[in-house]
């Protein structure tokens, strides 16, 4: 059980450092809106992904006794990851503009809706579950207790580490520089190409 949750632990960091629009957006709130309303908009960036864990989970267990979709699932799985690793290594950074401040009362269900549509929007989070859905499920081959553990260990995961964005707001602005961020989009590209490759292995594997 350790290896699972360490596995949920090691994802879970993955998709914290992915420097997309809800890294930017999460980190500027906090700043404009104040440590209140980061921790609301963390809030909903969590419940967005717990509803495509349970989206993506029930959809594979659906096809999970068809060998045919068992092969392409894991392949299309394994190529999502890949392209997202692609992209990661390609991504070029980009300076945010710094914002004023503005400490003005939050409001909770403003705050939470802004963080679960951002990441709800966004098509790239749903295909991002959907691929580690398939790994953990064709590859790993988790019972149903195992990919509870496994997914708690990456929300979280994704909670701490937001909490500590929102917290640490004014200081990571100052750190994430173009170098700094072209290495973490690096780290987490090789990352998931490794991981897309398990993957594809399952599938050949399968397939044969």
């Amino acid at each position: 059980m350790f290896a699972v949750i360490t596995k949920g632990v090691l994802f879970g960091l993955l998709l914290a450092v992915m420097l997309g629009p809800v890294f930017f957006a999460l980190i500027q709130n906090s700043i404009i809106k104040g440590f209140k309303a980061g921790i609301y908009m963390a809030l909903g960036i969590a419940v967005a992904d717990t509803a495509y864990i349970f989206l993506m989970y029930f959809s594979v267990r659906l096809f999970e006794n068809n060998d045919t979709v068992s092969v392409w699932m894991g392949a299309i799985g394994g190529l999502i990851i890949l392209v997202t690793g692609i992209l990661s290594l390609r991504k070029k950074s980009v300076k945010q503009e710094e914002q004023n401040v503005n400490t003005q009362k939050s409001n909770f269900f403003k705050q939470f809706a802004k963080g679960f549509i951002l990441n709800g929007i966004n098509p790239f989070v749903l295909l991002y579950w959907l691929g580690v859905m398939t790994l953990v499920t064709k590859s790993y081959v988790y019972d149903d207790y195992e990919v509870i553990v496994f997914f708690s260990a990456i929300i979280g995961t994704l909670l701490i580490t937001d909490f500590s964005k929102v917290a640490l707001s004014h200081r990571l602005r100052a750190w994430v520089t173009p170098k700094r961020l072209n290495i973490m989009n690096k780290i987490v590209g090789v990352a998931l190409i490794l991981f897309s490759f398990r993957l594809f292995y399952h599938a050949i594997e399968h397939y044969h």
